[in-house]
């Protein structure tokens, strides 16, 4: 176990009157040797101020794409993970409005529970994006002429999901045939506003353009 400071302990009580447990001090992010790794674990790595769910005050948070969580910064500049549960599952970053949700989704691995950005919701359809930053390991020098390579953080390429209904976010998918299998009942507009726009799944205002078509907003 270990030791909170008086002020971290202030701050926790503040976020958790009833001690359920909405922070913890996670060790991962804390190793020195992490200072070593070029790159960087965040896609913003400044702490931003944020409205979260379940918690009345705003805090300073910052997403780490590496290890799936989110950061709170003390003003005492201590850092803890915030836990990955109810009610805590909407953090609105201001005054951007950007929203980041705790939700469950399927890959085509699995089915994980963990942070999305949201992009788009209305009319029952909602779009995120994952943000994801990969640990790439270092290489020892072989000899004089073959020099070690550092181990370094590496984005990823984004990768977007959609909901229906409320139900479990999935892949978005990649062709026009799975799409409009998605949508059978919008076959007819798709086909056709796929033939009229230059409509990219890679490109995240294309896609977004389309799912707001296909939302009728």
């Amino acid at each position: 176990m270990f030791a909170f400071s008086a002020n971290a302990q202030l701050i926790m009580d503040a976020l958790d009157p009833t001690a359920s447990g909405t922070l913890f001090r996670n060790d991962v992010m804390n190793k020195k040797d992490l200072s070593e790794i070029k790159g960087s674990a965040y896609i913003v790595d400044e702490f931003r101020l944020a409205d979260v769910a379940g918690i009345k005050q705003q805090i300073m948070v910052r997403y780490n794409a590496m290890t799936d969580m989110i950061e709170v910064e003390t003003p005492k500049k201590e850092v803890f993970s915030l836990m990955k549960k109810e009610p805590f599952n909407t953090i609105t970053i201001i005054p951007f409005t950007d929203k980041i949700k705790l939700l469950n989704y399927k890959t085509k691995e699995t089915e994980i529970y963990g942070y999305l950005v949201e992009l788009f919701n209305a009319n029952k359809i909602a779009l995120y994006r994952r943000d994801r930053v990969i640990l790439q390991k270092g290489k020892e020098a072989l000899n004089t002429y073959s020099p070690a390579v550092p181990a370094r953080y590496v984005k990823a390429n984004e990768e977007f999901f959609i909901s229906k209904n409320g139900e479990m976010a999935f892949p978005l998918p990649r062709n026009k045939k799975d799409l409009l299998e998605t949508f059978p009942e919008k076959k007819t507009e798709i086909t056709d506003y796929i033939k009229k726009n230059d409509y990219s799944t890679k490109d995240e205002k294309s896609i977004l353009n389309m799912i707001r078509f296909i939302s009728g907003s």
